[in-house]
């Protein structure tokens, strides 16, 4: 349908905006917009040339690489780019806390100082480039491309951080505007602002509602609670957050739409997101250079669960070289259907500290835990819960019951007590805590399992 607003914006305000700014984003999709069609062949010399001049520069000009690659030659970077990444150290959150200035060469590029939100337990300042700006903004709408949203369409927003209208530059809000781009806070739910987002929401058809799984969770039980309806957008983006099947299922039965997922964090912005085939999430092949490794830091076997680690090719200012993005997951196997060769995240398995210790020293992965909570106990007489590993012998759930509710019944806490003891495999005592409230992470993210003994301390 033709929109005078849509023209204006993507033809008009876009192009002044991009050039004010220095950052030929228009240009930059209509590259990635053709490329995503080359034959394998033609991918691979283009990425792995990306990838020489990005490792070359770093080892010639990065002073924390300076020191540490003096074994590795420039010609056997050049002759051999993605034999030379796996000789680069995993690049630690701790690294950059540390080691910033040695981090970072000034190109003239346009430098922009940025930090994490900290939902990983570890904030951490950084700095980016606008090429590298400029290739990441590419790619959000290459994402909306896959998922069949155009630009300029129709988006509702459920995001963390604090978007108060106030709070967000005028020509933001203009452009925003403009996009026909509504932004909600999702940092506190209250009933009552979640009647009014579903009142936004039901204002007009909504092309693409995106946002984290548990605000999607939150607002859904809201509307029941309520008996209210929300109208089905045409489809439903995720992102920031681990997405467990059990949850995909409930947004598809909660909203009516198909859940495209999304992958990717601050620092190296979008990694991958799933297209129309959802048989996995392609990684955006032409900015990013994903490997799933193990212990040993060394690659792991197609369809084996691994650290995820990602280099981005586009940011001389701090290349961000085998960064630990803090997520285990695992490589398809098969290529995609669609046609794409880019290669495929076939699952992201949540942060690695949210993982479970046993007392014989295996790792079990949270999937298992929301899937008893949220799937095989799955009760409305509970608004949130939270599961949490205090120590390899005692497990809290932390669970907010509906009002005039006490929460799970005996029969189910029985059950999910039963559940997680099968799953831990030794002797495990397993607290029930009823709270008014669990908060998000400073991030806006509900941290749905999180143990204190693997590594991961939840941020209340």
């Amino acid at each position: 349908m033709f929109s005078l607003r849509r023209l204006l914006a993507t033809k008009v305000v876009d192009p002044l905006v991009w050039t004010a700014k220095g950052m030929p984003i228009g240009a930059r999709l209509r590259e990635f917009r053709e490329q995503q069609w080359d034959d394998r062949e033609t991918f691979e010399r283009r990425r792995n040339g990306r990838l020489s001049e990005l490792l070359l520069h770093t080892v010639t000009r990065i002073p924390y690489y300076m020191d540490r690659m003096r074994d590795l030659s420039l010609n056997a970077i050049r002759d051999d780019p993605v034999g030379s990444l796996a000789h680069f150290p995993i690049l630690e959150r701790e690294v950059v806390r540390d080691r910033l200035d040695n981090l970072v060469c000034e190109m003239g590029r346009g430098t922009v100082r940025d930090h994490t939100s900290g939902s990983t337990n570890m904030p951490v300042d950084f700095y980016r480039d606008k090429h590298s700006i400029t290739a990441s903004l590419a790619t959000t709408q290459l994402a909306l491309d896959w998922a069949g949203v155009e630009r300029g369409e129709r988006r509702v927003l459920l995001w963390g951080a604090p978007v108060s209208p106030d709070a967000r530059p005028f020509l933001n809000r203009v452009i925003d505007s403009l996009h026909d781009r509504t932004i909600l806070d999702t940092n506190f739910l209250s009933d009552e602002l979640m009647n009014q987002y579903i009142e936004v929401m039901n204002e007009r058809p909504v092309a693409s509602l995106e946002g984290y799984p548990a605000a999607f969770d939150q607002i859904a039980r809201y509307a029941r609670r309520a008996g209210l309806t929300i109208t089905p957008p045409r489809i439903a983006t995720t992102a920031g957050f681990t997405l467990y099947e059990h949850m995909r299922a409930q947004i598809v039965e909660d909203f009516g739409a198909p859940v495209f997922d999304q992958y990717g964090n601050r620092e190296v912005g979008r990694v991958s997101a799933e297209c129309d085939r959802h048989e996995g999430m392609h990684v955006f092949g032409e900015t990013t250079i994903l490997e799933v490794v193990g212990e040993d830091g060394r690659p792991v076997a197609d369809g084996e669960i691994g650290d995820v680690v990602a280099t981005h090719l586009w940011n001389y200012t701090m290349p961000f070289i085998r960064y630990r993005m803090g997520d285990r997951g695992q490589l398809g196997t098969e290529p995609c259907s669609c046609g794409r060769v880019y290669p495929l995240l076939a699952r992201v398995h949540g942060r690695s500290g949210e993982s479970f210790l046993r007392k014989d020293g295996a790792l079990v992965i949270p999937d298992v835990f929301l899937h008893i909570l949220g799937w095989e106990f799955e009760t409305r007489e509970v608004r949130k819960f939270q599961i949490v590993q205090e120590d390899v012998d005692r497990v809290l759930v932390r669970f907010v019951p509906e009002a005039g509710s006490e929460g799970y019944s005996p029969e189910e806490r029985a059950g999910i007590t039963a559940a997680i003891r099968e799953q831990l495999g030794a002797p495990v005592t397993v607290e029930f805590v009823a709270e008014e409230e669990i908060e998000p992470a400073s991030s806006g993210k509900y941290i749905f399992a999180a143990s204190k003994v693997s590594g991961g301390t939840p941020e209340w």
